[in-house]
């Protein structure tokens, strides 16, 4: 019997559904994730220190990072469907390593322009997409659909961790070598990131060429989201929070600021407790959906957002200046813990509902919905700030972000118990 269980042959251990392309994809994403914020940091500030940018000059810096949506967001994931995924996630990470590797050589040579960092921006907002729509598409293929809201959640902690360690770190470096030069710890992630994603040694999955033309796939794009009561559900519910977050944020600091004394430096702070909330939330949104149902957590988050969000008017509600401060911080926490975790959740059922042959049409075409409302947001948020004040402005986008629950309960999602199968 002993000689018998000594020459049994042993099955090979297998390995946890994190492991292999997901990641090498993880610790890509990561990486990308921390030196992208010193580009978030540096890029503004070379615009308002050495190059003397006006506040109108500015917001169009700002605008242009996400203008790549709105202009090619639909056609992003006809093409996604089309090449592979993964191979355009490299090439993604090259080109944003090469535009942001510009800036230090052009201010080493003394010809860095304000048209420049425009340019660069858009780039890298180019890039963002290819990446963002690529990477969700192919997200499917590389763990098994019970971890697929699991997947993502580990994927936005490591952006929302990197806003807790990263400004802190960024700041000293641009501080110690410049604005410029620490732009290349950011080409360097992008390279880094290029690297652990070509290394996925995971099948993709053949995906048949079709013979209709590019515009006639991106309308097949539209068709599959319109036939799917859930997909209008998810995009509907984000595009509220999208245009409900920039509202707040176009005068957010302006609040803080004036309304609540705070410097840069607790400024700062605010956003890192956004940081923390939100990697809670995307850690705990599985397990909470596991309990509740799918569907109720769909509908409970934008409502914690909606509370925390709301918990930032403090200085209006008659507490010292201590206790209205506290009150700021927790609520910050609340509110990303409530936002990210819609979205993760969000992101794992639209993964799954939509087809493997048009993935990437599908998520393009919902996140050309989502992230082309952002300008809407600004806009709303600017104008009931400078008519009614602040307050009525974060007050206002709490309400815009309940009316993402609206979306959920309007839809076959209020009932969904666990995540779709098809």
């Amino acid at each position: 019997m002993l000689d018998e269980q000594l020459l049994a042959p042993v099955e090979p251990k297998q390995r946890p559904w994190w492991a292999g392309g997901f990641g090498r994809l993880l610790f890509g994403q990561s990486v990308s994730a921390v030196g992208s914020q010193v580009t978030f940091m540096a890029l503004p500030m070379i615009a308002v220190l050495s190059l003397g940018a006006t506040p109108a000059a500015m917001g169009l810096l700002g605008a242009v990072d996400n203008l790549p949506y709105l202009l090619i967001g639909l056609w992003v994931g006809v093409y996604v469907d089309r090449y592979s995924r993964r191979r355009l996630m490299v090439l993604s990470d090259l080109l944003r390593a090469v535009a942001v590797v510009s800036v230090p050589i052009a201010a080493i040579g003394g010809w860095l322009s304000f048209v420049q960092l425009c340019v660069v921006a858009f780039v890298v907002g180019i890039g963002n997409i290819v990446f963002d729509v690529a990477c969700q598409a192919q997200l499917p293929e590389l763990v098994p659909s019970e971890r697929l809201v699991g997947a993502n959640g580990a994927l936005q902690t490591a952006g929302s961790l990197s806003m807790v360690g990263a400004p802190g770190l960024v700041g000293v470096l641009i501080k110690v070598i410049g604005a410029p030069i620490s732009m290349l710890i950011d080409a360097g992630s992008y390279l880094v990131s290029a690297i652990s994603v070509g290394s996925i040694r995971t099948p993709e999955q053949h995906r048949p060429s079709e013979e209709t033309s590019t515009w006639e796939q991106v309308v097949q794009g539209w068709r599959l989201v319109r036939a799917d009561a859930r997909l209008i559900g998810i995009g509907g519910g984000l595009s509220m929070i999208s245009i409900a977050m920039n509202a707040a944020f176009a005068v957010l600091m302006f609040y803080l600021v004036n309304s609540l004394k705070m410097d840069a430096g607790m400024v700062g702070l605010v956003f890192v407790a956004f940081g923390v909330g939100g990697a809670i939330g995307a850690m705990t949104i599985s397990p909470l959906a596991g309990r509740v149902g799918t569907g109720t957590a769909l509908v409970v988050s934008p409502l914690v957002g909606a509370a925390g969000l709301a918990a930032l008017t403090a200085s209006d509600w008659g507490l010292a200046p201590t206790m209205a401060t506290i009150v700021v911080f927790t609520g910050a926490v609340v509110m990303g813990a409530g936002l990210l975790g819609f979205s993760v959740l969000g992101s794992g059922v639209r993964q799954l509902l939509a087809p493997e042959q048009a993935r990437g049409r599908v998520l393009g075409t919902l996140r050309f919905i989502e992230l082309g409302s952002m300008p809407l947001g600004s806009v709303i948020g600017g104008v009931v700030g400078e008519r009614f004040g602040a307050p009525a402005a974060i007050w206002l986008s709490a309400v815009l972000l309940c009316a993402a629950v609206v979306w959920v309960l309007a839809t076959p999602l209020r009932s969904l118990r666990e995540l779709p199968t098809d």
